[in-house]
């Protein structure tokens, strides 16, 4: 299993713009203890710097439970959700798992009668490369 995450399918400048806002309106430590990591890990990824994959995994996190709790919702957070349901599934194996979870979305809004979000069928062909 590779050891740096793919990048394209965490929006990490997403997270990153997130943890901004979060830190003007808190402050560092705040913010820091609520993700959590140090204050300066946070303030390195603020200023640019790319995490290590388990930091990654504490401001993927973070990040879907403060846009969910504030009744966000974006395709940055659907992606950020979807790399928190594959973490653990080896990289290489992730494009087909994110296919077949989409898929499975769609498929149960057809079981419902329900009409699938643009935004679900939109990532569902993207992820497809279609």
């Amino acid at each position: 299993m590779s050891e740096t995450p793919d990048l394209r399918r965490i929006p990490v400048e997403a997270i990153r713009e997130a943890a901004r806002r979060a830190v003007a309106q808190t402050s560092l430590r705040a913010v820091a203890r609520a993700i959590p990591m140090s204050p300066m890990g946070l303030q390195h990824f603020i200023n640019g710097t790319s995490p290590y994959r388990g930091t990654l995994r504490k401001l993927t996190a973070w990040y879907v439970n403060r846009t969910g709790s504030r009744g966000e919702f974006s395709e940055e957070t659907v992606r950020a959700a979807l790399a928190i349901l594959l973490d653990g599934i080896a990289d290489e194996r992730q494009p087909a798992a994110r296919v077949q979870l989409l898929s499975l979305l769609v498929q149960q809004h057809e079981k419902a009668g329900t009409e699938a979000p643009a935004w679900l069928l939109a990532m569902l062909e993207g992820e497809r490369g279609g």
